[in-house]
């Protein structure tokens, strides 16, 4: 490959309409053709597509005015020789490889799976073509391992064949009955004809997310799932889960139980998923508490098919207990952090109590002792605080929580790259219950969503939960540390309550998938952040509050 200064033009070029009928023969010296499609890979595409005929002529025809050759791209492709070798000729064959499936959604998501012996040439790019016409395309490829085709093709594990990726297209494109996938590997490519398997969104979302979860690597789970979202498609698949999200609690159904008094303490919000006994068991413990008729119970459901039976346990619960009761009904899952949020809109008083279904109090003065905290203390020490929570077994499980980082090591044949994984603990998990110093009041790193009592306007200043994350976990840890940079710690105060950790709720495969992105999207987002002073158990930024015995 030649040298050519790349801070003035290579050559100078006035347009004229022959540019279209110049041969590569035709092209200057200065030009590097290698460099030119290793820079820019869509020209290639265009080449397929009858779109032009070179990579000259596409320079003559749009690079000379895009100022291509000035790009970094092709800067950094004639100074490092990085540039692809010469495309193998249409004959070459393709390397062995197998589409397994794909399957697509009325919003526009493709999820395209399969497995490919590309160890000589790398699989770059996955083109979804329709009509011969491309639709959508993706260079963010994730890669797994498959047992299945190192047994057809006899090769011992040692690199990863298998790959996914998800694809987007506008929302509302019907699917097709068949389409094709085109597999750019090196500088060939394979097309494939299939037929999509329609899902709806929570389908196919439920399929990304277990698929996810079973993924296998060549090494630690976790830290390869972590590089693999990195480099491939964590990006497209939060941004599908919040547009999702997003369309749910839009079409938020409002029910009404019970009395409405003027004057409240506060609203308990209870998301609930999968089992609706909870809500009547919560009402007949939660009544029995002095001061409880003076707060509101607002429960959403993620779980439309428990319609039905939340309206009877509501209708009976307001009447047995006199309880205010507010049903708020989603038709899918919203997701721990969204649901809740919408939950909050229809809440009537200024202070809002996040609990758990599966949370109960383990002093029935709790609601005075909380009403008395609130209006007692500065306002910074109320602004979000939690409580200690203790297992069935009377030891405690949460006396506030902080962060740990762990590092993990990627082996690839390339090198080692660490990994970090950002890991949340909780102060006295296991603890004696009268373990007192878990219990003093005192500010903490985070505390767990299982019992968050916050002031209604600075929550909605947080912008409530993120509604970034899948399912649930880590968006309370995430709330905990939006409001430390805000300037308010969260607090712990000494309020007891039972939690049956688990027991609220149905855990799948999904959810599995959802809480490796999930803390995948956490350590990305506050990793830089909790390693500057926020991690272990006595952080710098809190030095001298004594978290810990």
């Amino acid at each position: 490959m030649q040298d050519h200064p790349v801070d003035e033009p290579l050559f100078e070029f006035e347009e004229d309409e022959s540019a279209s009928s110049v041969e590569l023969s035709e092209i200057p010296a200065a030009f590097d053709e290698q460099a030119y499609l290793a820079a820019f890979t869509d020209i290639a595409r265009s080449i397929r597509l009858g779109e032009c005929r070179s990579a000259f002529e596409h320079y003559l025809k749009h690079g000379a005015q895009e100022q291509r050759l000035r790009d970094p791209r092709y800067v950094e492709a004639l100074r490092s020789g990085a540039a692809e070798p010469t495309p193998a000729p249409e004959s070459s064959p393709a390397p062995p490889l197998g589409l397994d499936v794909v399957f697509a959604c009325t919003s526009g998501l493709y999820l395209v799976i399969g497995w490919i012996d590309d160890r000589h040439m790398p699989l770059r790019e996955i083109v979804l073509l329709l009509n011969g016409r491309t639709q959508a395309t993706t260079q963010h490829v994730a890669r797994c391992r498959r047992e299945d085709a190192e047994g057809a093709i006899g090769q011992a594990p040692g690199y990863l064949l298998g790959f996914w990726a998800v694809l987007q297209l506008p929302a509302g494109t019907s699917i097709p009955s068949s389409c094709e996938i085109e597999l750019y590997v090196g500088r060939t490519s394979a097309v494939v004809s299939v037929q999509p398997h329609a899902l709806s969104d929570a389908q196919l979302r439920e399929t990304l997310f277990e698929y996810l979860a079973k993924a296998a690597y060549l090494g630690n789970p976790q830290v390869e799932a972590f590089v693999q979202l990195e480099r491939g498609p964590g990006e497209a698949l939060l941004a599908f889960n919040a547009a999702m999200s997003a369309r749910i609690t839009d079409s938020a159904y409002v029910e009404r139980f019970g009395p409405r008094p003027s004057k409240l303490d506060g609203s308990i919000i209870v998301c609930l998923f999968g089992k609706p006994e909870f809500l009547f068991l919560q009402s007949a413990l939660f009544s029995a508490s002095l001061g409880c008729g003076n707060y509101e119970f607002v429960y959403v459901s993620n779980s439309p098919e428990l319609t039905e039976a939340l309206q009877r346990e509501a209708q009976i619960a307001a009447q047995i207990y006199g309880l205010s009761l507010t049903l708020v009904f989603l038709p899918g899952n919203a997701g721990f952090g969204a649901a809740n949020n919408v939950a909050v809109r229809h809440a009537r008083s200024k202070r809002i109590l996040i609990v758990n279904p599966d949370v109960f109090p383990r002093d029935n003065a709790w609601a005075e002792a909380h009403t008395r905290l609130v209006e007692s203390l500065p306002a910074d020490q109320t602004a979000m605080f939690g409580v200690p929570l203790y297992y069935d077994d009377g030891s405690l499980m949460h006396g506030g929580m902080y962060f740990e980082a762990d590092t993990g090591l990627s082996v690839r044949p390339e090198g080692i790259t660490p990994q970090v994984l950002l890991r949340v603990e909780h102060y006295g998990k296991g603890a004696p219950p009268g373990t007192t110093a878990y219990l003093r009041s005192r500010p903490v790193p985070a505390v767990t969503g299982a019992f968050i009592s916050a002031d209604r306007e600075w929550f909605e200043k947080l912008g409530g939960f993120s509604e970034q994350y899948v399912f649930g976990h880590y968006e309370d840890a995430d709330l905990c540390l939006k409001s430390l940079d805000q300037g308010r710690a969260v607090w712990m105060h000494n309020i007891p309550f039972w939690h049956l950790e688990g027991k609220g709720s149905e855990r799948r495969l999904a959810h599995e998938g959802g809480s490796l992105i999930n803390r995948w999207h956490f350590t990305r987002s506050w990793g830089e952040r909790i390693a500057y002073d926020l991690s272990g158990r006595e952080p710098p930024i809190f030095a001298g509050a004594s978290l810990s015995p």
